[in-house]
């Protein structure tokens, strides 16, 4: 057995099959051009691509280095807009809280809390005089005396509404105030 190996050419190992001698004379694969036979034989042919394992491997890797890398990287740029909008909610926030202290600074000065005093609940000073117009166009005074519920004698509101209703399509007067008949009624503190 040594014999043989001993006396022969060394044998190549290829994936690619050797020619055979009696084969049509001619370039083959195993002659390092790649060629399909389509050519003299020299570098001017088409090389055929081929990929290898190693390269197959690399792509794989790349694959996965990738889809390792997506989730955290969509997590982050997430995250990064919502750090974001906190920012400027929390900005928002300081500058409420700024215009809050300001206001509270204002409530600390008995002069602003006398103004506010006679413009939000009509308080009057001892001495003074206020007018009140009191009509249907002044919601938060209440009824006719300051009084707040409902005249004596008076319907029920689906009843006033189907007496507007009815007095609109026969053009008849309502009996409702109309709103211009509003009439002063002086307020004094004693």
């Amino acid at each position: 057995m040594k014999s043989e190996a001993e006396g022969s050419a060394p044998r190549r190992l290829s994936a690619v099959p050797a020619q055979r001698q009696d084969a049509a004379p001619g370039p083959s694969r195993s002659s390092g051009d790649g060629g399909s036979g389509s050519g003299s034989g020299s570098g001017a042919s088409k090389k055929r691509t081929r990929y290898t394992a190693r390269a197959a491997i690399l792509m794989l890797f790349v694959c996965a280095l990738v889809l390792a890398l997506a989730y955290p990287l969509q997590q982050y740029f997430s995250q990064s807009s919502q750090l974001d909008q906190l920012k400027q909610q929390n900005t928002q926030k300081r500058a409420d809280v700024d215009q809050l202290r300001q206001e509270l600074a204002q409530w600390q000065d008995p002069d602003y809390v006398k103004i506010q005093a006679r413009l939000r609940l009509h308080y009057l000073f001892p001495g003074e005089t206020g007018l009140r117009l009191v009509g249907a166009g002044d919601a938060a005074a209440g009824g006719p005396n300051g009084t707040t519920g409902p005249s004596e004698g008076s319907s029920a509101w689906y009843a006033q509404l189907w007496n507007s209703v009815t007095a609109a399509a026969t053009g008849a007067p309502s009996t409702a105030p109309s709103p211009t008949s509003a009439t002063p009624t002086r307020t004094s503190t004693p």
